[in-house]
C-alpha cells in the first residue's frame, strides 16, 4: 500500500552521509548571523589580517559588536591574534588546515545557498 502511494521513499531514511566534522562546527562556531558574516567574510579572504575596525567596515558591522565576537573565535582557535603596526591587536584567519577547510565549505554551502546542515 505504501508503495502505490509513494510513501516507501518518505520513510526511507536518506542516503547522503552527514559530515559530523562540519555539523560540529556549525553547531560550536556558527552560533548567531554575526558569526557567519566573520566567517564567510575570513573565507572568503583567508591571508586578511587587521584590526577589528577594519574587520567591521569590511563586513558592515559595528565596531562595538563585531569586537567580542573576534575575541571569542580567537580564543576558539578559529582566529588567530597578532600585533599590527599600531599596537592595536589584529585578526586573521587560523593556519590549521583543517578548520581552514571547514570554514571554506561553511561560506561555501551559504553562497550556494545550500542547507547548512
Amino acid at each position: 500500500m505504501l508503495e502505490s502511494l509513494g510513501m516507501e521513499s518518505l520513510l526511507r531514511p536518506p542516503t547522503k552521509e552527514v559530515d559530523v566534522d562540519f555539523l560540529v562546527f556549525v553547531e560550536r562556531y556558527a552560533t548567531d548571523l554575526l558569526k557567519w558574516d566573520i566567517l564567510t567574510f575570513f573565507a572568503h579572504n583567508p591571508n586578511f589580517c587587521a584590526p577589528a575596525s577594519q574587520i567591521a567596515g569590511r563586513i558592515g558591522r559595528s565596531l562595538h559588536s563585531i569586537q567580542p565576537e573576534l575575541g571569542n573565535l580567537a580564543l576558539l582557535g578559529i582566529l588567530e591574534q597578532t600585533q599590527a603596526r599600531n599596537d592595536q591587536t589584529a585578526y586573521q584567519l587560523t593556519q590549521t588546515p583543517h578548520l581552514r577547510r571547514v570554514i571554506l565549505k561553511f561560506a561555501t554551502q551559504l553562497a550556494a545557498d545550500q542547507p547548512i546542515i
